[in-house]
C-alpha cells in the first residue's frame, strides 16, 4: 500500500527543485565560475537526489521488495523486481555516488564534476514519471 500523501510530497519537491534548476539557467560549466551558481546548483542536485532516494525507498518499502542496506540497493531493488530498467538503475547509482561526494567531499568538487551531475541529473525525471504510473495503476 503506497503512501500517496507522503510520495505526493516527495513528487512535488523533486519538481520544485526541477524548476529551481531552469531559474537558475546553466547552461555550461563556464557558469559555475560564479561561486553564487556552483553552490546553488551543488545544494539543488544535492536535494533532488536526496528527495529521489526517498521516492525510491518508499516503493520499495511499499511493495516489500527487501531491507536496502545502501542508497544504491534501494535502486537494485527496483531494477531486480522489474520497477526501473537496468540502465536507470545504474544512472541513479552514479547520482547515489555523486550525491556522496556532494555532502561528504563537497571541498574537492570542481565546476566539472557539479555540471556532470547536472547533465546526469535527468535520470530522475524518468524515474517521476515510473512512479507515477505505478501510483496511476494502483488506484
Amino acid at each position: 500500500m503506497y503512501d500517496i500523501e507522503r510520495i505526493t510530497k516527495i513528487i512535488e519537491d523533486i519538481e520544485r527543485y526541477f524548476k529551481d534548476l531552469d531559474y537558475l539557467n546553466i547552461k555550461s560549466k563556464e557558469d559555475l565560475k560564479d561561486r553564487k551558481n556552483f553552490y546553488s546548483l551543488s545544494m539543488i542536485l544535492f536535494s533532488i537526489t536526496n528527495r529521489t532516494i526517498d521516492l525510491g525507498d518508499e516503493i520499495v518499502s511499499a511493495n516489500k521488495l527487501g531491507m536496502p542496506s545502501t542508497y544504491k540497493d534501494i535502486f537494485r531493488l527496483l531494477c531486480r523486481n522489474n520497477i526501473i530498467s537496468r540502465d536507470l538503475e545504474r544512472k541513479l547509482s552514479t547520482l547515489v555516488f555523486y550525491r556522496n561526494l556532494l555532502s561528504h567531499e563537497y571541498y574537492d568538487l570542481s565546476e566539472k564534476d557539479v555540471f556532470d551531475v547536472f547533465i546526469r541529473i535527468s535520470a530522475v525525471k524518468e524515474f517521476l514519471e515510473i512512479v507515477k504510473t505505478l501510483l496511476r495503476k494502483n488506484k
